[in-house]
């Protein structure tokens, strides 16, 4: 074994998720083709990552790119000196990082928001009245967006989502993320708007093999991919531009703080493990940059 995959061993040791250690075997890969096949990543000197760090740079890599390549040096420098004992100190230690400007994630205004919502009651309608057999589905993908815009699900945990992960009551409501991020289960409240959305739904979803809340037409689970063109389609029906299924999520989670939520709680809905994730929803988003340039010209 190389040392990438004596590092891979080891982060699947120490049950890292597969996204994590693949992200990281792609960068220290790269990184090795930059430093030159005749030289192995145990000869790596802090001049190398240095000279790395400026390379990227130079050939235009963006600063959140250029961060995670050094992440994943610093990941493997530490592991290459407690465990592998390759090097006598963190080569990657003293390197200094890109400056990154924090701003928030894209979120919907309330405006944007109306569309999206109209447009999806205009599918549900025109379904319903001319193509009876699509109103079943259309149905479905209704469901499934507003659950991502009041839950703040990711799409691979509405994916995942059991019939049984589901407690619906005519008061309250409950939503059980088996499979969060980090293999993390959270339980999130279901307002009563989502639990009648729900259970309309749960009333007509066919029979199926699956116990997934969200099936196909043939009773298979619904894949991310097919939630993600559900969300394009009805944005662009909405007139909006480039909102996926994180976008919803990220609207989620800026109306919960602007209702008067505090961040451990918006955090514990979210599923973040760091109040971190969570700050960037009280920074300004790229929308509001623009808007406020957009006033100054105005102003002018």
């Amino acid at each position: 074994m190389n040392e990438i995959e004596k590092f891979q061993a080891y982060l699947l040791s120490r049950d890292k998720s597969q996204k994590t250690i693949q992200g990281y075997a792609m960068d220290l890969r790269q990184f090795q083709t930059w430093l030159g096949m005749d030289r192995s990543l145990a000869s790596m000197l802090t001049e190398d990552v240095r000279k790395y760090r400026d390379h990227m740079m130079a050939m235009g890599a963006s600063p959140n790119t250029i961060s995670r390549r050094l992440a994943a040096l610093a990941s493997f420098g530490q592991w290459g000196t407690d465990q592998a004992h390759l090097f006598s100190e963190n080569p990657a230690l003293h390197v200094e990082p890109v400056q990154v400007t924090v701003l928030a994630p894209r979120w919907l205004d309330k405006s944007q928001k109306r569309k999206l919502l109209s447009a999806i009651d205009e599918g549900l309608r025109t379904a319903r009245e001319k193509y009876p057999r699509l109103w079943l589905l259309r149905l479905r993908d209704a469901v499934m967006v507003n659950f991502l815009l009041g839950t703040g699900l990711r799409v691979g945990e509405l994916c995942g989502l059991m019939v049984s992960d589901l407690t619906i009551g005519e008061r309250k409501g409950l939503v059980l993320v088996r499979n969060g991020k980090g293999r993390k289960q959270r339980l999130v409240p279901l307002s009563n708007e989502m639990r009648k959305w729900m259970g309309e739904w749960l009333k007509v979803r066919p029979e199926a093999a699956s116990d997934r809340v969200f099936i196909g037409q043939r009773g298979e689970p619904v894949p991310p991919r097919i939630v993600q063109r559900v969300v394009s389609r009805y944005a662009e029906q909405a007139g909006l531009e480039d909102v996926t299924p994180h976008t919803l999520r990220h609207t989620f989670a800026k109306a919960i703080l602007d209702s008067g939520a505090n961040p451990f709680e918006v955090a514990k809905l979210l599923g973040h493990s760091s109040l971190d994730s969570t700050a960037r929803y009280t920074q300004p988003s790229e929308d509001d940059l623009m808007n406020a340039v957009e006033m100054l010209g105005k102003e002018e």
